[in-house]
């Protein structure tokens, strides 16, 4: 039975990688990959609600893919990269192996409507709020408020939108 599980528990990962490279690199179907980008995540474990769209080449944490959670509205700009999980470096020392490092796993939560601009990284515990815009290229570390444009490297609140009149 043990040995069942461990063989069930490398298809399910092997199958989970399969898919997201399905996902990540499936331009030749430009008009379609839209519709099914979202439902192959879907299929890896990543919590969409709603209608979103993705980008072209974007990475996230596969095994780790439950941590991700995407409501509706959502614009992830190709080349962008979604992580869940980091090595613990609070007790790393000189002369440790960092290999052995364990890692945090945190939730990436991507709010309604908000906006993930091409070649940005959003590391693990990040919320961006709800109609937030990143900026290309950010490297997103902390939350992003609703209702912002962030950008830089650590991202940093550029903006705060305003309600139209």
């Amino acid at each position: 039975m043990r040995i069942l599980k461990k063989i069930w528990g490398r298809f399910t990962m092997l199958l989970k990688w399969y898919l997201f490279k399905i996902a990540k690199d499936w331009v030749s179907l430009n008009v379609i990959s839209f519709r099914l980008r979202p439902w192959i995540w879907k299929l890896t474990g990543v919590q969409i609600n709603g209608k979103i769209k993705i980008g072209y080449d974007v990475y996230y944490d596969v095994g780790n893919a439950s941590n991700i959670i995407i409501e509706d509205g959502v614009w992830i700009a190709s080349r962008s990269l979604l992580l869940c999980h980091k090595r613990d470096l609070r007790n790393y020392c000189v002369g440790d192996d960092y290999n052995t490092l364990s890692h945090i796993k945190k939730n990436v939560i991507l709010k309604k409507g908000c906006c993930v601009g091409m070649a940005s990284i959003v590391m693990p515990g990040v919320t961006i709020g709800e109609g937030a815009i990143v900026g290309a290229g950010s490297v997103v570390v902390k939350d992003v408020p609703a209702w912002t444009i962030v950008t830089g490297n650590p991202a940093k609140v550029v903006k705060e939108l305003i309600t139209s009149e």
